[in-house]
Formats: structure tokens, C-alpha cells, sequence
């Protein structure tokens, strides 16, 4: 079933939403480039994909005849990652899922984790602006990935 899902992947990802833009950001118009050459390649913001399955889809858009270098796939699928990886739950995720998924430094994923064993579950982004030590600027453009 993964499999399959996986080779429909490419058509379903960029066709199931309404065109959008996608957000600013290191990668960006390497993404519209590459991926736009087929596809408005802002309807990904749905999707919540591992590494490894933005990597399979990446691969099998390039196999399909994306046009790009490998140097640009990297840079696809770094973006990809970044802006529509796993969403992370805030108030169960362990501080070192939190580092890695949501590229944070190790003591920014503690204050969290510090911040909601004393003060109880997060409920919005608003209440993670209040938690001292945590940059929440890098958290920003990637909270549609965050989940409470």
C-alpha cells in the first residue's frame, strides 16, 4: 500500500489543494522552478511528509522528467522538509523530536518541554511566545507544522 501511495504521491501532492504560494524561505524559487515547471507548486501545504517520503516523491518526480540538477532536487526536497515535514506534537514531543524535526537547539526544545511540565499544555502558537529561551521567530514559518 505504501508503495502505491507512494507512486501516486507526485500527481495526487500537486493537484489535491487549491494553488497557493509557497512560504518565503531559503529554497523557495528553486521549488517553484523545478516543481512549477508541471504543477502549482504551492499545493503541497496539506501534506506532512518524513524526509524519507518527500526523498521518494523528489526521486520519482525527477524520474518522471522533472528538470532540474541534483543540486536543485537536494534543495527541493531540504524545502520540502523543512516547511511541510511531520507535524510535531508540542505538549507529547520529546525535547530531542523537537530539536530535530523542528531545528531547534537542544536547550530552545528543553524550554518547552520545561515550560509545559510547569505551566500545562500548550493550547495555540500564542502560548509558545511566552516561553523564555525558545527563538520563537524560527518556529514562525513552519507552525502550521505544529500541533497542540
Amino acid at each position: 500500500m505504501r508503495a502505491f501511495l507512494l507512486t501516486l504521491a507526485p500527481l495526487l501532492i500537486w493537484h489535491a489543494l487549491d494553488a497557493g504560494e509557497l512560504p518565503a524561505g531559503k529554497g523557495k524559487e528553486v521549488t517553484d522552478r523545478v516543481c512549477g515547471g508541471c504543477h502549482e507548486a504551492g499545493v503541497v501545504a496539506k501534506y506532512h511528509n518524513s524526509k524519507e517520503d518527500w526523498q521518494s516523491i523528489v526521486e520519482d518526480m525527477k524520474a518522471r522528467g522533472a528538470d532540474g540538477s541534483e543540486e536543485d532536487f537536494r534543495i527541493v526536497t531540504a524545502y520540502l522538509v523543512h516547511f511541510f515535514g511531520p507535524e510535531i506534537n508540542v505538549n507529547k514531543a520529546p525535547a530531542q523530536e523537537m530539536a530535530a524535526q523542528l531545528e531547534l537547539t537542544s536547550p530552545e526544545a528543553e524550554a518547552i518541554v520545561n515550560y509545559r511540565s510547569e505551566k500545562g499544555a500548550f493550547r495555540s502558537f500564542a502560548d509558545l511566545k511566552k516561553v523564555p529561551g525558545l527563538d520563537v521567530s524560527k518556529l514562525e514559518p513552519i507552525q502550521q507544522r505544529i500541533v497542540y
